[in-house]
This record gives C-alpha cells, sequence and structure tokens, in this order.
C-alpha cells in the first residue's frame, strides 16, 4: 500500500520526487511486473505508466520509488522509475495506483501539496490500505528533513498524524477532546511589556488548571480587538490535569521568548497585549466555542514585570478583581520578572483573611446580617442577537442592601441550586454596598458582551438557566437570601416590586400581581429590559 507521496521538491524536481510503499504482509513480496499508473484524481488526463523490474520488499518494509534514473536515485530512494510517470501534480492533486494486470492492489490521491514537504499517511495506527483512501488521513510531513529543506520519512515509519477537528490522537487512539467548561482554567499572570525581547515574541499569559481536560480546540483572544481568536491545534490529545500549569506564548523560540519554560507552553497566540491604562484597559480571555473559560482586564502593568494572582486567590471570580494582582519580582530566562510555568509568588499588599482595603485602609469584613441582602432582579434568558455573544456573557441578577448601615460582598459566594459550581467573592478591595444600594452580579464584566450593564460588582462563573432553576447567595453555609423560578422570558427580566424587598416575599419568581413582573424598560445596547443596579418600577 502507498504510505507517503512527495510531490514538489523544493528546488528543481527531476530526480527528486518520489512515492513510499509498504509491504504490510507476513512474507516477501516480489514486485516485478507490478504497474504503477500516474493520473489525476478523476483519470481527466492520459495516464502515465511504469512496469516495474526487479524489486523485492520484505515482509514489514517501506520501499521509496522515484524519479530518477535507476542509477542516479538518491540515497533514500530505493528504487527509480525515470520519468516514466511524468511530474506529479502540485496544484490540483493527483493519484497513485499499483496494478497487477487489470486488477488495482492499492490507490491514493495527493492534495494540497506544499514544496518540501511530503504528504504522509496517519501515523496514529498501522497502515491500512482504506485508510489511505480518505484525503482526511494524510498530513504535511514537517517534522523530519531528509534532505535540506525538504521533510518526510523516506523509508520509515510516518511522523505525522492530522488534525481532526474534535478529535485528538491520544497514545495511538483518536477521541474526542475533553474541552474545558467555564472556570476549568484560571488565567494566573500575564506578561504584556517584556523588556529583555521584543513585545512580539516575548509576551505571554499563564493559566492554572482546575480539573483534567484537553487543551486542543481551546481559544486565545482578546475582547478589545478587531483580530480573530488564535486556536490551540495538535493531532496529539493536549492532556492537561488539574494542578498544571500552562503558558500561552507569542513564540516558542527560548531565544525569542525569553526563555520561557519549553514544557510549559501549551499553545501560542498572534495577538498583541496592551499594558493598559484606564481609558484602554488589557485584556485576554480563553474559549471553547463561544463559551468564555476565563477572562481578565487591566488598566496598569510595569515594563518587564508580569501581573500575577496572588496564589491564595485562584478563583475564576477572584481574577476579575486588578487589586488581586501584584508584579512579578523573580527572575527567569532573559532576565524579565515573573513565574511563567510555576507557582506565583505571594502578593505581600495584600489583606489578610477577613480583611479588605477600602480606598487605601485595610479594615475587618462586615458581612451582610440575615434579611439585609435580598436578591430583586436577574435575567437569565438575554435576548438572542447576532453579535456573537451568547446567553452565558449576558446573564446577570442584582442584591439589595436593606439594612441600615453599607455590607461587603468580600467573602460570601453564590450558586445556582443546580450546579456545584459556586463563585467565590475574593478581592483585595472593598465591595461595599451602601444602605438601600444595589450590585450586580454578571457573567461578564466586558460591557461590549454584555449588553453594556452600567456596573458590574462581581462577576460568577455559573449560569442561570432557564427553566427550573434559582439562585443563592451565601455567607460560608447560611444562605443569606434564595430565589427559584420555573420559567423566565427571553429578553425581559424579572423584577421583585420595590414593596415587598424582603428575603420572604422573593422566594418564587413568578409574574405575580403586585410581587415580581416583567421589566419593560430597555437599558444599556437596548436589546433587552430590565434595570440593572437601579431602583425596580412598581409592578402593577
Amino acid at each position: 500500500m502507498i504510505t507517503e507521496i512527495f510531490a514538489d521538491y523544493s528546488g528543481p524536481d527531476e530526480g527528486k520526487e518520489w512515492f513510499e510503499i509498504v509491504n504490510a504482509s507476513d512474507r516477501p513480496l516480489d514486485l516485478k511486473g507490478l504497474t504503477i499508473v500516474h493520473n489525476r484524481p478523476d483519470d481527466s488526463k492520459e495516464p502515465k505508466t511504469h512496469v516495474i523490474g526487479d524489486l523485492t520488499i520484505a515482509p514489514g518494509q517501506y520501499v521509496v520509488l522515484g524519479n530518477a534514473a535507476p542509477d542516479l536515485v538518491p540515497s533514500y530512494v530505493s528504487y527509480g522509475y525515470g520519468s516514466d510517470l511524468g511530474d506529479m501534480f502540485n496544484t490540483d492533486g493527483g493519484k497513485l495506483a499499483l496494478k497487477c494486470g487489470d486488477d488495482e492492489i492499492d490507490s491514493a490521491v495527493y492534495d494540497t501539496v506544499k514544496a518540501g514537504h511530503a504528504r504522509e499517511l496517519t501515523a496514529a495506527q498501522a497502515p491500512d490500505y482504506t485508510l489511505n483512501d480518505d484525503l482526511a488521513q494524510w498530513c504535511e510531513g514537517n517534522d523530519t528533513s531528509f534532505e535540506d529543506g525538504n521533510f518526510g520519512t523516506p523509508g520509515e515509519d510516518n511522523d505525522c498524524v492530522p488534525v481532526v477537528a474534535g478529535l485528538c490522537n491520544d497514545a495511538g487512539t483518536m477521541r474526542e477532546a475533553a474541552l474545558p467548561a467555564a472556570g476549568d482554567l484560571v488565567i494566573t499572570e500575564v506578561m504584556p511589556s517584556p523588556a529583555k525581547v521584543s513585545d512580539t515574541t516575548g509576551e505571554w499569559f499563564e493559566a492554572k488548571v482546575m480539573k483534567d481536560v484537553d487543551l486542543n480546540g481551546v481559544a486565545l483572544d482578546r475582547a478589545g480587538d478587531s483580530s480573530g481568536a488564535d486556536t490551540v491545534t495538535s493531532a496529539d490529545c493536549i492532556h492537561v490535569v488539574a494542578g498544571d500549569t500552562v503558558v500561552f506564548a507569542k513564540s516558542t523560540d527560548m531565544v525569542m521568548n525569553g526563555g520561557l519554560p519549553a514544557a510549559a507552553i501549551k499553545g501560542t497566540f498572534g495577538f498583541a497585549m496592551v499594558a493598559g491604562s484606564a481609558a484602554s484597559p488589557g485584556d485576554v480571555q480563553i474559549l471553547a466555542g463561544t463559551t468564555v473559560i476565563d477572562a481578565i482586564t487591566w488598566t496598569k502593568s510595569g515594563n518587564g514585570a508580569s501581573l500575577q494572582l496572588d496564589p491564595d486567590l485562584i478563583d475564576p471570580g477572584a481574577n476579575d478583581s486588578e487589586s488581586n494582582f501584584c508584579a512579578g519580582t523573580a527572575a527567569y530566562g532573559a532576565g524579565d520578572l515573573g513565574t511563567p510555568g510555576a507557582d506565583n509568588a505571594q502578593c505581600v499588599l495584600l489583606p489578610p483573611a477577613g480583611m479588605c482595603d477600602d480606598g487605601g485602609t485595610i479594615r475587618p469584613i462586615v458581612k451582610p446580617k440575615a434579611g439585609e441582602l435580598v436578591i430583586t432582579e436577574f435575567l437569565a434568558n438575554p435576548a438572542n442577537v447576532t453579535d456573537g455573544t451568547t446567553d452565558a456573557q449576558k446573564e446577570w441578577f442584582e442584591v439589595t442592601n436593606t439594612g441600615a448601615a453599607s455590607f461587603d460582598l468580600n467573602e460570601l459566594t453564590a450558586k445556582n441550586l443546580t450546579s456545584t459550581t459556586v463563585t467565590t467573592i475574593a478581592s483585595a478591595s472593598c465591595i461595599k454596598v451602601a444602605p438601600g444600594g444595589f450590585a450586580v452580579f454578571a457573567r461578564s464584566a466586558d460591557s461590549t458582551k454584555n449588553t453594556m450593564l452600567p456596573k458590574v460588582d462581581v462577576t460568577i462563573n455559573f449560569s442561570l438557566v432557564d427553566t427550573g432553576n434559582g439562585l443563592q447567595v451565601l455567607d460560608g453555609t447560611t444562605v443569606l437570601d434564595q430565589v427559584s423560578w420555573t420559567s423566565v422570558t427571553s429578553g425581559a427580566s424579572l423584577q421583585l416590586d420595590p414593596d415587598k424587598t424582603n428575603a420572604t416575599d422573593n422566594d418564587t419568581a413568578a409574574v405575580t400581581p403586585g410581587v415580581y413582573c416583567l421589566s419593560l424598560t430597555a437599558y444599556g445596547d437596548m436589546t433587552n429590559k430590565a434595570s440593572p443596579g437601579a431602583a425596580n418600577a412598581q409592578c402593577p
């Protein structure tokens, strides 16, 4: 069977084109009299043929047949057929067939020819005469050079595996890639401005793996630019396990990227990171399809030093607070500061547990008392639009402080009633809610994706399911407030009547006169109706 085809040499093709066959039987095969036929895939041209002379192939042996004269074959070619088959086709593909009389022994179509690179049958499984009929099972030889500037494995086992969307090669077995879900990867460090190497090759960011997943198909992107996402692709499964720290970089070359640890780099990106300012924040995100796995933003960073998340705050909610990051201090590689692929150092200026930073003053966190925190509005089913965003990026809910004094949201948790995913509110800064004030918990803090919410106080990593679901906000194991619902309406929030703002009347959310009603006023980008972070209207 045919296992490899080299159709276009990096220089003149004469004497340099070749293809490879293998004896998959358990006995020697005499190939004398076998006819090679070369044509277009649809047999649209007059075929070129060559009848093999003396040639025997041992069991399991690869034999290379080339377009050189028999006495002028290169060292990697076993048999020369001269010019009998004509030139291989560099565009629109070709087909090689092996025939005994009128019986076709094997054939293979070649296409997507690139100069200097062989087309190889997949190395993910043993060669098979039906497998090589599928163009999707062929890949481009890139790893092994048999002559300067020319890649392939003439006479040897192939060394590439084709990339098949959704599948990856796990030690010889093709299986579905296990994509991460929201929160399975947490961004823990970014290097927007390296000093020892160029930004164009030295930028990187890092993520902590929270659950065993594959990175095949994961996309790396910025929300704040116009370029598309960069997808992590590999024929082999890029499997990572909980506790791993992975790096995504502009370059895999250790000289160019400032000495990043090669083993930690699991993907590359082409977009430019920015240092960040209040007017133009920096940002980076990891996606699986349209689902945001994790995202962070920053408004300032130093030259030659990373921004790294405090190791006690590795959480997809905690890394939304810029105050939980500090500058890297340990040198790596060429001398920039950061800990790529390794544990971050403690941020020495962060408040200790139970404390928060209130405008420069470190003070104890003030927890809400029972009945003071009330869920007053939620949007579980945002209206469908064609801007590329999803429900998961637009969902939110609102809480109100019904007490007489301010309280903090720090160290509280939130979850929906049908999932074990919990958001812990970890922030160095005090997230204060004044008496009568409101706070918004949203899936995304990016106004371009969250329907232009006027303000987001907390980002959550769980979904608000449309039917048969609910919400809880807790202090430890104590439920501060809970709301449940059976169904919701697309494009309009369910909001609690302001006269019913207590932790009892809001328990069951449904359109009920004088208790709950659908919002009627559009906000933000005007695609949905609600009053996030503001007083609700009276319900009729």
